[in-house]
């Protein structure tokens, strides 16, 4: 009877563990930072009553210097500002989970140099 145990609960103990790497490689987020260009790729429009949705297109770079174009949504019809600074949070499963500004101190120094030299 305690083999039995002892098997049910390594198999328990192995699924937990897949599952929970599973999870972190397709909703754990990556960061990336990039500069907004200020040019609206695409308008999606909203019903009567609602705000529009304006998409940009945001070049990316982790804190290791790994680039990542993305497409980010702006929040209650708001328009991005030219030349910010913004971090956006990344998942496989996601995508783009959300964005945030920063200030250009706040940036990782890899990722800063590269947003530097793609000007």
């Amino acid at each position: 009877m305690k083999k039995n145990s002892m098997i049910v609960l390594v198999v328990i103990v192995v699924l937990g563990v897949l599952g929970g790497v599973w999870y972190h490689h397709n909703y754990g987020k990556t960061y990336y930072y990039g500069q907004v260009s200020g040019q609206i790729e695409r308008t999606e429009k909203a019903p009567a009553g609602y705000h529009n949705r304006y998409y940009y297109k945001i070049d990316g770079w982790d804190k290791d210097g790994n680039h990542k174009q993305m497409e980010v949504g702006s929040i209650g019809g708001h328009k991005f500002v030219k030349n910010r600074f913004i971090k956006i949070g990344w998942s496989r499963a996601k995508k783009v989970t959300g964005y945030e500004q920063v200030s250009y101190n706040q940036i990782p120094k890899t990722a800063r140099e590269k947003i530097t030299n793609a000007k």
